[in-house]
């Protein structure tokens, strides 16, 4: 359309290139803070959204404190300061939206005016001027929804830029360039001389193939992290931590973990229902697997107990079910697949009689087979494991 403009009237489309030049201009300028504006925006809404899922999460706490006062107050500071950034971003949109509607009504008017010059200069006729304004009305009508590029180009690049941050987050114990599959194996578990960052300090011990081995010690002592390295959840700063000979930090992590079972406080269940949450280790394991944890778990009489079974659906953290239930799913969850190595981390603190059932059955059912590693103070699987760690 603008090179329609120029083949009719040079002059005339000189005056529509000059209105939009200094829409466009103006736009650079006022979209200039947007992004900013939409950052903080984004920020301060993230912020509220958190608050508002920790109280729900939390109500129990907050009422038993009596803090609802505080906490009231709290979100009330957290909305106004979302609002203040809302309304500073709806400004700035708003300037950019009546840049382009002024820059639709404006170059018409640029059109009429330079024409009507045109006009009595005898440069240009009627017929011309009108001819350019349909143009220019055109132009205009098509241009006007640029006038939301600017919210649309800044809100994708802060988008952007949290995702990269996200993704360039590095992940607990990266794997190593060049690591191999670990190789099938009977589950020898060994600490070589390892330590890691003053919580623990020249580990030197193994869990034979087949062996239930307890660990204890004093709150502090260093068990769950001691499990962690197990897992290659994190690395240990000296030393090494082996797995039927192979150093965990040479072996690929997506085998590492299929051949590693672990279930502890710190790995809740998923938003989901209970078959997902069962199938979380091994997507594909087949319904007969399934139906062996379930067995081994006990979880026969809590799924005939609910309407829809292993379809239930299970809220985040698994609220919704006992602590009981809870800790018999993530046992049921962690030795799907029959992992070699399997790792339990006090998760038989705090329960029920039938969950700690579970936990016994399990480790009988391993025993001589399969190793696994619990961190207890139960006196009763003290006394039956094969190994003792204390820390």
């Amino acid at each position: 359309a603008l090179g329609a403009l120029v083949v009719l009237d040079p002059v005339l489309a000189l005056s529509v290139a000059v209105v939009f030049g200094g829409g466009i201009a103006a736009s650079l300028a006022v979209g200039r803070p947007l992004r900013e504006r939409i950052r903080r925006a984004r920020r301060r809404r993230t912020r509220l959204a958190a608050n508002v899922a920790e109280q729900v999460t939390g109500l129990g706490v907050v009422q038993a404190f009596g803090q609802l006062t505080h906490e009231r107050t709290q979100m009330e500071r957290q909305s106004r300061s979302l609002t203040r950034a809302m309304i500073r971003r709806a400004r700035a949109l708003g300037q950019l939206s009546g840049l382009s509607e002024a820059g639709a009504i404006l170059a018409p008017a640029a059109v009429l005016l330079t024409g009507s010059e045109e006009i009595h200069a005898g440069r240009a006729t009627a017929g011309t001027v009108v001819a350019a304004m349909t143009i220019a009305s055109l132009v205009a009508t098509a241009t006007r929804d640029l006038g939301r590029v600017p919210e649309y180009w800044n809100g994708s690049r802060v988008a952007l830029e949290k995702a990269r941050a996200f993704l360039a987050t590095p992940t607990l114990a990266p794997e190593r360039p060049g690591a191999q599959p670990l190789p099938v194996g009977e589950g020898r578990l060994a600490f070589a001389d390892a330590g890691l960052d003053g919580a623990l300090e020249h580990i030197d011990v193994a869990a034979e193939p087949g062996a239930v081995v307890a660990v204890t010690g004093e709150n502090g002592a260093g068990k769950s992290t001691l499990l962690a390295l197990a897992a290659r959840l994190a690395d240990p700063d000296s030393g090494s931590v082996l797995l039927d000979g192979h150093d965990l930090r040479d072996v690929r992590l997506t085998s590492l973990r299929r051949a590693i079972g672990i279930a502890g406080p710190d790995l809740p269940l998923r938003r989901g229902d209970l078959e997902h949450n069962l199938r979380y280790r091994w997507p594909g394991a087949p319904a007969s697997e399934l139906d062996r944890v379930v067995r081994l778990t006990g979880l026969q009489e809590t799924l005939k107990a609910l309407p829809a079974g292993l379809e239930t659906r299970v809220a985040e953290r698994g609220s919704g079910l006992s602590s009981g239930q809870r800790a018999r799913v993530e046992l049921a969850r962690a030795i799907v697949g029959d992992p070699r190595l399997l790792l339990l981390d006090e998760v038989d603190a705090h329960l029920d009689a039938e969950a700690k059932l579970a936990v016994d059955r399990i480790l009988d059912d391993r025993r001589g087979r399969l190793t696994t590693v619990i961190v207890t103070h139960r006196r009763e699987v003290i006394e039956r494991a094969d190994v003792v760690w204390h820390l």
